[in-house]
């Protein structure tokens, strides 16, 4: 084959590597995030309000999470996400079972 575009070694392009994916625009990456947080201050007012708006915020983190793979960009703001979520139904049951 005497096609200079199949010469390997002097292929520029090799080099260049894969392009690398923007994992911060993951859609519900930051949404989740706000809506979680805003159910966490929610829920301290207003338990069912509260865990309601954390239900919704938790399930736009899920559908990021499910599209980031691990250890990108971005994806510590879907985790402390899910953290706020776990912390906000332990509020709201300790506020149930206490009654406070």
């Amino acid at each position: 084959m005497d096609d200079p575009r199949a010469n390997m070694q002097d292929n520029r392009l090799v080099a260049l590597g894969a392009p690398h994916a923007d994992w911060t625009k993951t859609p519900g990456r930051t949404l989740g995030f706000w809506l979680t947080l805003a159910g966490f201050a929610l829920a301290i007012v207003l338990p069912f309000w509260g865990v309601i708006a954390v239900l919704v915020g938790l399930a736009f983190s899920m559908r990021a999470i499910r599209v980031m793979p691990a250890g990108v960009p971005g994806r510590g703001l879907v985790l402390a996400s899910l953290g706020i979520a776990a912390a906000t139904l332990l509020l709201s049951v300790a506020r149930g079972i206490l009654g406070v």
